[in-house]
């Protein structure tokens, strides 16, 4: 029986919120969180995980710190990029992606299914450990499709939150999640 973990963290604290900069990179509380990242209970024995991040500046400083620590080159993988915006202004993107949100998975637009879509495919073709460094969306977006709910929004990550999936035989198992409390959710 073949079994891998995936461990998903949202990227810290952005200097510039979302639409307001097109690749922010970390603000200082951003940089702190990635820090902390090196005393997170979950994150201690990482030696055999592959590390993955988003090509975004924010998930790929998040990443650094453990990088560093467990002595580890970070692939770059456009697939776990945050949510594609096409055509939208960037003053008007908050406000879209509330509207994103809250519509069903079957009226999304295409190229928002075939986002989510090639994440949950990269996903399921992982066959070793990984951590991947991404997105609030990102995790919505593969949770959602995990359990089944007719929207993208699962849950709200925290910045650097963590969320552990695990897989066996190339089907998922079960997930936790992080936030104000631990969630197992088994499937």
């Amino acid at each position: 029986m073949s079994q891998i973990k995936i461990i998903l963290i949202r990227h810290g604290e952005a200097e510039n919120k979302w639409g307001e900069h097109p690749d922010p990179g970390l603000s200082l509380k951003g940089i702190s969180e990635s820090y902390d990242l090196l005393q997170h209970k979950e994150l201690q024995s990482l030696e055999d995980y592959f590390f993955i991040s988003s090509p975004k500046l924010r998930a790929i400083e998040t990443a650094k710190p453990l990088a560093k620590k467990f002595n580890k080159k970070v692939k770059i993988d456009n697939c776990f990029i945050e949510i594609p915006a096409e055509g939208i202004k960037p003053d008007k993107k908050q406000e879209w992606l509330e509207q994103i949100v809250q519509t069903n998975k079957k009226e999304l637009p295409m190229f928002i299914k075939n986002w989510k879509n090639k994440i949950l495919n990269k996903i399921k073709k992982l066959d070793r450990n990984t951590i991947i460094f991404s997105h609030f969306m990102v995790i919505n977006a593969l949770l959602s499709e995990l359990t089944d709910i007719d929207t993208l929004l699962y849950f709200y990550p925290g910045h650097t939150s963590v969320v552990t999936l695990e897989m066996k035989n190339k089907e998922f198992d079960y997930f936790i999640t992080e936030g104000n409390k631990k969630t197992a959710i088994n499937l």
